[in-house]
């Protein structure tokens, strides 16, 4: 078998060289800047500011504070402009917000009903977020519909895509999809690129699953395959396969990329085309020889079929599976994702191979509730987690490329994610809970554990990296010690 190769993904959008782990932001304020004076193009800014983001890529930092001058510069009026703050409320789903020592338990929501007023009157406007948030939960899950609504309005009175965690997070969850989100969401979306280059490099959600997929799809990989064929349920950019090219270049063998195609999913902002033409690239700039397809599901199954009629015996297949990613910044139908993994647990019966799934959503929330409530704590406490993460040692003078960031790759999943017909649909959907109970649990080995826990720089910042699962099966990225990211290797 082959071991793991490489400690990072890279891609010709992004210097490759970069290391931007937050440790290496903040540096000696006397550091010579040389011929970088990019003060002189944005005297607005503080230069103490560009001294403490001496670990950027000038051209990426210069492209960040486009966004964010952008935003902080627009006309738009966002009601959250009059900031406000929960630091008294007693109360996070994340107990980094109190501690760092603090208990899940102690830091969970209350769990005393409140009392309102009747639903025509108004609510106290000093009741906290955290308070408001607990209460509609109760009266969503108590079906009072009017009191809910009452309720929620005043959430978002509170809440601003600027302010503390749990106020973006409201924003997210409750005015997403309102006026102010739109027009967040419609700026933002002019500088994509920029926010996708800086999410990926800046945090690592996406680094963390690709680097645990890849590498166990490495490891598995026989050392008589001639021919590796990876079918992708979601390829998006495609940035996750340039550093597997490089590795599989390194050994001689060819490379079949399938990129499956999906009817009647959310569209995806990358073009196909586009994303071919990228890997196409790369593979030439690694001597791999690279094939990239786009098929449905039924197209995969007949093709796998022929390679096992004409021998197919030095061939090896990988399903690769991503949901959830704060990355790749839309839902994916859960009937899609069931297809894809029956299909490909049906397609190991028959070929050598490993199927690789990753999780941002927190698929374990099912697992101990028993009513919307517990589910909503158990989302709050995930997605509260994931915000957190994204501000931690964040220049403040970048808040607005943050926003954009987030009303990007993060509010699509909070906004639908937390509402009732969705937890109907999960609780319903038993079939999707999963436990990959029909599957073998393939281990991720030490030597990609100690990768992932270098990668995230563990033990000098608040994220973590554990193995877990049936036979070692599950990797998972954490914050503080609440789960972001799960990755599941598979048989």
């Amino acid at each position: 078998m082959m071991q793991s190769e490489f400690p990072y993904p890279s891609w010709p959008i992004f210097n490759t060289n970069m290391d931007l782990s937050y440790d290496q932001i903040v540096i000696d304020t006397n550091a010579d800047m040389g011929a970088f004076d990019i003060t002189s193009q944005f005297p607005n800014v503080d230069e103490d500011f560009w001294r403490n983001l001496e670990g950027f890529d000038p051209a990426l930092t210069e492209e960040i504070e486009n966004i964010s001058n952008m935003l902080d510069g627009s006309d738009g009026d966002f009601p959250s402009q009059q900031k406000t703050t929960e630091k008294d409320d007693g109360w996070s789903p994340c107990p980094s917000m109190k501690s760092s020592e603090a208990s899940m338990e102690e830091s969970s929501i209350p769990r005393a009903s409140l009392v309102f007023p009747g639903e025509d009157m108004e609510i106290d406007g000093q009741v906290g977020i955290p308070h408001l948030l607990k209460a509609y939960a109760e009266a969503v899950e108590k079906k009072e519909t009017e009191l809910a609504e009452v309720i929620q309005r005043c959430i978002s009175g509170k809440a601003n895509p600027t302010g503390e965690t749990l106020e973006r997070l409201a924003f997210s969850l409750f005015q997403f999809n309102d006026k102010e989100g739109e027009y967040l969401k419609q700026e933002s979306m002019k500088n994509l690129t920029t926010a996708f280059k800086s999410l990926y490099q800046l945090f690592p959600y996406g680094k963390f699953a690709h680097l645990a997929a890849n590498s166990v799809i490495l490891e598995a990989i026989p050392d008589d395959a001639m021919a590796v064929h990876i079918a992708d349920f979601d390829m998006g950019e495609g940035v996750q396969w340039s550093s597997l090219i490089e590795a599989i270049g390194r050994q001689g063998k060819a490379l079949r990329l399938i990129s499956m195609k999906w009817a009647e999913e959310t569209p995806s902002p990358w073009k196909f085309e586009e994303t071919k033409e990228r890997l196409y690239q790369h593979a030439r700039s690694a001597g791999l020889e690279l094939k990239v397809e786009e098929m449905s599901v039924e197209d995969l199954v007949s093709e796998m079929k022929k390679l096992k009629k004409r021998g197919g015996r030095r061939d090896f297949l990988a399903c690769n599976c991503m949901v959830g990613i704060p990355h790749m910044g839309r839902l994916r139908g859960r009937k899609n994702i069931k297809e894809f993994l029956r299909t490909a647990k049906d397609l190991m019966n028959h070929h050598r191979g490993i199927i690789t799934f990753g999780n941002g959503e927190n698929g374990d929330i099912l697992k101990n509730c028993s009513s919307y409530e517990s589910f909503f704590d158990g989302f709050l406490r995930h997605y509260q987690a994931m915000y957190e993460s994204m501000a931690w040692n964040f220049p403040s003078q970048l808040n607005e490329a943050r926003m954009a960031m987030e009303s990007l790759f993060l509010a699509p999943f909070v906004s639908s994610l937390g509402s009732y017909p969705k937890w109907e649909e999960m609780k319903n959907d038993s079939e999707f809970q999963v436990r990959f109970s029909e599957f073998q649990g393939c281990r991720h080995s030490n030597l990609n554990l100690m990768e992932a826990k270098e990668m995230v720089k563990e033990g000098e910042s608040p994220y973590g990296v554990r193995i877990e699962g049936n036979n070692g099966s599950e990797m998972v990225l954490e914050w503080r010690g609440n789960p972001l990211v799960r990755v599941y290797a598979l048989r």
